[in-house]
């Protein structure tokens, strides 16, 4: 089985006013005959803590065409959706190429942009320095092609990346130099302010925005450069970058090339896959699958683990424990943490059924109904 990313760098949905919100992600080969369910994450750049956006999950036909599997919000049978505020994991049955799509509501409507500056020396001039300025959709395989392009020319990362919120009001996004020392550096003419469309951002996808600012000092003494980049939406978020970094060939390595613990893959497949060990998983969905006189099911499984949405989903499957539990190692790939599992499963153990309430239930009777996750 193989798991790939796919960056374009058009985000226009046929659907007129949706756009990507993600990278398609695919899983195959076609034709893999699933025994249950498979666990995928998949990163977006949605700001959903409000109300404002339709995000639906898609996939791509033969016919190179996007139809809807389900709204993310929605209860089905045949899919599940569990959107964080940086990530959806789905559980799916059949492979092929997925996507989050989104259909903004309103002008409130937002996408994260990831604001990042890198430099290096102009090869056509000792004393020439260039700044790029990147605006890109705020997931992690977005900024790394920046990032693993940026490497191949000898670009630096000169500050932290940040996030800024773009919303859907059709403004434009302007990105600005400013502070340059007038008295060590001259700037192209022209250049100081640059210009991108509203829809230039809004369907730019994962197809980095890219602006230049072509500097020369005046001296080969002057060392270092200091200034900031301003990014703001008119009537809109504004983010600062600040510069300051030595221009001096032999010190290319002291940013470093990566510095956000986010530029990974968001689904981790193979030996580095965080799962929970299988003779552990086994116990767990023997001892819930079906339902025993202490009223300890799946449902109550889900309900610790903080799954508390569309259970008909688990209802259909042949196996509810199994693939609750997929879906809890999907959301915990980067902690890697069976302590809160251990705890869940704990919580469960002191829940007591009515006719356990009543009548009482021996040490023994506790014990072997759950062991140690260790």
């Amino acid at each position: 089985m193989y798991l790939t990313v796919f960056l374009w760098c058009s985000s226009v949905s046929e659907e007129g006013s949706e756009v990507f919100l993600s990278p398609a992600v695919t899983y195959g080969p076609p034709g893999l005959d699933l025994s249950c369910p498979i666990a995928m994450t998949i990163a977006h750049c949605a700001e959903v803590s409000a109300d404002n956006w339709t995000i639906r999950l898609k996939r791509q036909t033969q016919e190179n065409k996007w139809e809807e599997v389900m709204s993310v919000d929605e209860e089905s049978t045949s899919c599940y959706c569990l959107l964080e505020t940086q990530r959806c994991h789905v559980l799916l049955e059949h492979p092929g190429r997925y996507a989050l799509v989104g259909e903004p509501l309103n002008q409130e409507a937002a996408k994260r942009l990831r604001l990042a500056v890198f430099g290096s020396p102009d090869s056509s001039s000792s004393l020439g320095f260039t700044l790029r300025v990147y605006c890109v959709d705020d997931t992690p395989h977005a900024f790394q092609e920046v990032a693993v392009g940026e490497h191949s020319r000898g670009g630096r990362l000169l500050e932290e990346p940040k996030m800024m919120l773009f919303r859907g009001n059709t403004f434009s996004l302007q990105v600005c130099i400013q502070d340059v020392p007038q008295l060590l550096w001259s700037i192209k003419p022209f250049t100081t302010c640059q210009e991108f469309s509203f829809p230039q951002v809004w369907a730019s996808s994962q197809c980095p925005l890219q602006c230049a600012f072509s500097l020369e000092r005046y001296s080969h003494s002057s060392a270092q450069l200091s200034c900031k980049i301003s990014v703001r939406q008119v009537k809109g978020e504004e983010q600062i970058l600040q510069v300051y970094t030595s221009v001096v060939e032999n010190e290319k390595g002291v940013v470093p090339f990566f510095t956000q613990s986010d530029c990974t893959v968001t689904s981790q497949t193979g030996s580095r896959a965080f799962k929970i060990p299988l003779s552990i998983r086994q116990r767990i969905s023997a001892t819930f699958d079906t339902a025993n006189a202490k009223g300890k099911d799946w449902q109550l499984l889900a309900q610790k683990l903080h799954i508390d949405r569309n259970l008909c989903y688990f209802a259909c499957q042949e196996s509810p424990s199994s693939v609750i539990l997929s879906l809890w190692e999907a959301q915990h790939q980067d902690s890697g943490d069976l302590d809160s599992l251990a705890s869940a499963l704990e919580e469960i153990g002191k829940v007591q059924s009515p006719r356990t309430a009543t009548h009482g239930c021996s040490r023994e009777d506790r014990d072997s109904e759950f062991t140690p996750l260790g």
